[in-house]
């Protein structure tokens, strides 16, 4: 398996869950947006690279981003097989986007109101993403869906609440991702050996999986996960594998995002809008290397 090219379309997003992490966006407060044709011949120059057609579109909220039909229509015609995260918001809105995805991801930490109002920082907003996720699953039967759950304890994780997803999941003929806190030292981390151990007292028996992903089923499938950093400090070389096991981000404003947790990137802006395939090629390796060995260490607290 592959990295996809990672689009993070806007820093623009309707909610303010207090963990997001903003996934690049939050280190640049202009307001400039890459085109449609800014994002296709990012991807062509991408997939021609790396003989891969996997994209993701996120942000912020990607249905907020002006031309998301557009976009989506696009990178298809391309060949793209596009994963868009979202938080569900507008799912109603944008049905006509759906037919042009391979998944979506739904970020669903919770399905008891009161949490779900405290997580996002929003009032009575859940059954309208509910409600836009069963017409999905009714309209597009095929469309993959995956929610995307960080279970936390000031947010009323319990053994209650894994089995309210798990079934609401099999309503909407879903999988779920729970993904580890990061950083998983905080007091609030509902840590992944405790998940695992509550999948297999249901039953859930571990699979094959890759990467930093643990796949486990029963009569959905389950995956349990972490944050890059989480993993790759638990490897002899943590750099190494954030080069292996991370996608190549894209921020709204045209730069290559080299670290979530610094604001290292490389800008390449000019580079797409005057189609400069060479430096682009070239841009995109160079970022594929990461920030430095020092400077990784130095954020994940190594000491070497």
């Amino acid at each position: 398996m592959k990295n996809d090219i990672r689009f993070l379309l806007t820093q623009s997003c309707n909610y303010n869950c207090y963990f997001c992490h903003h996934e690049g966006t939050s280190c640049r407060s202009v307001t400039t947006e890459l085109s449609v044709q800014d994002y296709v011949t990012l991807y062509s120059v991408y997939s021609n690279l790396e003989g891969w057609n996997g994209v993701t579109l996120s942000g912020g909220e990607p249905l907020l981003y002006k031309d998301i039909l557009e976009l989506v229509k696009a990178l298809y015609n391309e060949g793209a097989e596009i994963t868009l995260v979202t938080n569900g918001y507008f799912l109603l809105e944008h049905m006509d986007v759906l037919k042009y995805l391979n998944r979506i991801n739904i970020s669903l930490h919770t399905t008891r109101e009161e949490d779900y109002n405290n997580i996002v920082q929003r009032k009575n907003v859940l059954g309208k993403v509910l409600n836009g996720l069963q017409v999905a699953s009714e309209i597009f039967p095929s469309l993959k869906i995956r929610l995307n759950v960080t279970p936390t304890k000031s947010n009323n994780w319990s053994s209650d609440l894994l089995e309210e997803l798990i079934d609401y999941a099999k309503k909407i003929n879903a999988t779920i991702k729970f993904t580890e806190l990061f950083p998983n030292t905080d007091d609030d981390c509902v840590s992944i050996a405790s998940m695992e151990e509550e999948l297999k007292k249901l039953g859930y028996e571990e699979k094959p999986s890759y990467g930093r992903t643990r796949k486990f089923e029963k009569d959905i499938c389950i995956y349990l996960t972490q944050c890059t950093c989480s993993k790759a400090i638990l490897t002899p070389d943590p750099l190494e594998y954030c080069r292996k096991n991370h996608d190549l981000y894209v921020n709204h404003t045209g730069h290559i995002m080299l670290c979530r947790l610094a604001e290292d990137s490389i800008d390449i802006l000019e580079d797409v809008r005057e189609k400069n395939i060479p430096v682009l090629q070239m841009k995109i390796q160079v970022a594929q290397r990461r920030i430095s060995r020092k400077q990784c260490y130095k954020i994940l607290g190594i000491k070497k």
